[in-house]
C-alpha cells in the first residue's frame, strides 16, 4: 500500500469509516441526496416570461420556478438557485453539470426525452404568432405564411421550429434566433412577418409592446392532431430518483387549490392544467 494511500486510509478511520471499502467511498451519491445534504440546488431557465424568468430585483420568478420550489421544499431542498442560459443551450447545460434541472416550462417531446428525464408535465398550452400591430400579413396559421412567401423567427431549440416543419414552411421562410428579445426585435424591425412563440409567452410580450400583437386567431393542426404542449422539469438521463421525488411531489401538488392559487398571478389557470403524462409524451402522444 504507498503512502497516500495509507494516508487516506488513516483518515477513513478516524472518521469511524474504514472498515468500507474504497471503491465504496469513492462512489458519487446521487443528484438527489447531493442537494439535500446541500441544501440549494442550481437549475437553468431561459428568461421566458411567465414561464420562467428573473424579475426586476434579479429573483427567480414564473410558473415554473414556483412550483418547483413547492416541491424543493416537500423534498427538504430550501434554496433554489438559478442559472440564466439561451434556450438552445438548456440540455446541453444540464447534460455538462452547470446545473442540476431545467426549470424552464420546457415542453415534453420524444426527441428531447431521448437526452433528458422528464418530471410529468406541471401544465399545458398552445402556441401563437406575435406580430407588428394591425397584422399588416395577415398571418393566422402556418399555411398563411406559406402561401405568402413570409418569413417567421423561432427561438432556437423549440419545439414550434418541429410544429413548423411539419406544417411545410421551408428552411428559407424560416429565422432562427437565440433569444425572445431578439424575435421581437426581428418582427419589429420587418425581418420577418411573425415569431412564434407559446400563447402565453406571446401574449405577455405582446402585452409590454404597443408595437406588436398576438395574432387572433392562430390555430395549428397535422394529420387532424390541434398541437397543444405541455412542458415540465428536465433532469439528467441518470438522475432517475431526482425525477421519481418529484413526480410524486407533482402528482400530490398539481391541480390543488393551492397549485391553482399559486398559478393565477402568472396567468394560468384550471384551463392550463395537463392531460397527458410524461411517459405518453416521450412516446409522441
Amino acid at each position: 500500500m504507498n503512502r497516500d494511500l495509507k494516508t487516506r486510509r488513516s483518515l477513513l478511520c478516524l472518521a469511524g469509516l474504514c472498515a468500507l471499502p474504497l471503491p465504496v467511498l469513492a462512489a458519487q451519491e446521487s443528484t438527489l441526496a447531493k442537494i439535500r445534504r446541500e441544501g440549494f440546488i442550481r437549475v437553468g431557465f431561459a428568461n421566458e416570461a411567465p414561464f420562467s424568468y428573473a424579475d426586476s430585483s434579479g429573483r427567480l420568478t414564473g410558473e415554473s420556478p414556483a412550483v418547483f420550489r413547492h416541491v424543493m421544499k416537500e423534498l427538504g431542498v430550501a434554496q433554489v438557485d438559478g442559472v440564466l442560459t439561451e434556450w438552445g443551450a438548456l440540455i446541453p447545460g444540464l447534460r455538462a453539470g452547470r446545473f442540476d434541472a431545467i426549470v424552464a416550462s420546457m415542453y415534453i417531446t420524444p426527441k428531447r426525452c431521448k437526452q433528458i428525464l422528464f418530471a410529468n408535465p406541471t401544465y399545458g398550452v398552445g402556441e401563437a404568432l406575435i406580430v407588428r400591430k394591425g397584422n399588416p400579413d395577415r398571418l393566422h396559421t402556418y399555411a398563411d405564411a406559406i402561401a405568402a412567401g413570409k418569413k417567421i423567427a423561432f427561438i432556437a431549440g423549440t419545439a414550434e421550429i418541429g410544429h413548423a416543419r411539419l406544417a411545410g414552411l421551408e428552411a428559407g421562410q424560416q429565422l432562427i434566433v437565440p433569444d425572445f428579445a431578439a424575435a421581437v426585435a426581428a418582427v419589429k424591425s420587418s425581418r420577418v412577418s411573425a415569431a412564434a412563440l407559446t400563447a402565453l409567452t406571446a401574449g405577455d410580450l405582446a402585452s409590454k409592446d404597443a408595437a406588436i400583437e398576438r395574432a387572433r386567431p392562430f390555430t395549428f393542426a397535422h394529420a387532424g392532431k390541434t398541437y397543444r404542449g405541455e412542458g415540465s422539469f428536465g433532469f439528467r438521463l441518470q438522475d432517475t430518483s431526482l425525477r421519481d421525488a418529484v413526480n410524486e411531489q407533482l402528482k400530490r401538488f398539481i391541480g390543488s387549490e393551492q397549485h391553482l392559487a399559486m398559478i393565477a398571478p402568472f396567468g394560468f389557470d384550471r384551463s392550463n392544467l395537463p392531460e397527458l403524462s410524461a411517459e405518453q409524451h416521450c412516446a409522441g402522444n
